[in-house]
């Protein structure tokens, strides 16, 4: 009697401690998918010519496609491709508007310098300035206010020529210190000082400020469309004809 039943502890023992070591270790289905698709995915990275070598395969794989129907895997590989030869030509197209309007700014930059080293007079710096502002730049209000303590000369020209003593001009006090060119929305009173009764059509805007050792004046640039002119905007290009301006407007100023 003793003897059988340490026969049968011993026959028992094992299996009891291994159906508890299978319980507590026994992977989930989805660890054993994992498990295979790891395994697949080292051997198709070892082997990425098993296609070339085995062509038959292609007749056989699927892959699901986005309307729900299965395709064959060199449909879906042409169709990749398809999608990624759009987004090149996307981009390509992107980058070639880019470039071209890059050359038309840089064409614009010129023309304007030639002109103001033809100019004669503060006239006519003033005729070339506000051409190429309204036509190059598809500005639908382009304005021009210079700074002076000459009264007779404000009188004269009150619509280009401000006190340069006025109030309103704090509004703009830190991008004459900076020399920052802004774009996009103005508080109304910016507004009223540029552009004065034409202030409520204008949605966005742009502010360059003309300094040449001193703060000599203000263009602004209005537009209708809200768009127009955004805070996120490159300003460089207004910038660098702000300082074209300057220059020229710096030496006719002074006769």
């Amino acid at each position: 009697m003793t003897k059988k039943i340490k026969q049968n502890l011993s026959n028992e023992l094992p299996i009891v401690v291994t159906t508890a070591a299978t319980a507590a270790e026994a992977p989930t289905a989805s660890e054993q998918q994992l498990t295979v698709d790891l395994e697949l995915i080292s051997l198709l990275r070892e082997n990425a010519d098993i296609l070339l070598r085995h062509p038959e395969l292609l007749a056989v794989l699927e892959v699901p496609h986005q309307s729900g129907q299965a395709v064959s895997l060199i449909e879906r590989q042409v169709s990749v491709l398809r999608q990624q030869r759009q987004a090149q030509d996307k981009r390509l197209r992107e980058l070639m508007n880019v470039a071209r309007d890059n050359q038309r700014l840089a064409q614009s930059r010129h023309g304007l310098a030639l002109s103001l080293l033809a100019a004669h007079d503060l006239d006519d710096v003033i005729s070339a300035v506000l051409d190429m502002l309204s036509n190059e730049l598809a500005a639908d209000y382009a304005v021009i206010k210079l700074f002076s303590d000459d009264k007779n000369r404000i009188e004269q020209s009150s619509g280009l020529f401000v006190d340069a003593s006025d109030a309103a001009l704090t509004l703009f006090k830190t991008m004459l210190e900076q020399k920052n060119t802004i774009c996009g929305k103005a508080i109304t009173e910016q507004k009223v000082f540029l552009f004065e009764e034409n202030a409520g059509n204008i949605k966005s805007l742009a502010v360059i400020p003309l300094v040449a050792g001193a703060n000599l004046g203000l263009i602004g640039l209005g537009a209708n469309d809200v768009e127009r002119f955004k805070s996120s905007m490159g300003t460089d290009f207004l910038s660098q004809i702000g300082e074209l301006i300057s220059a020229s407007l710096a030496v006719h100023m002074e006769m």
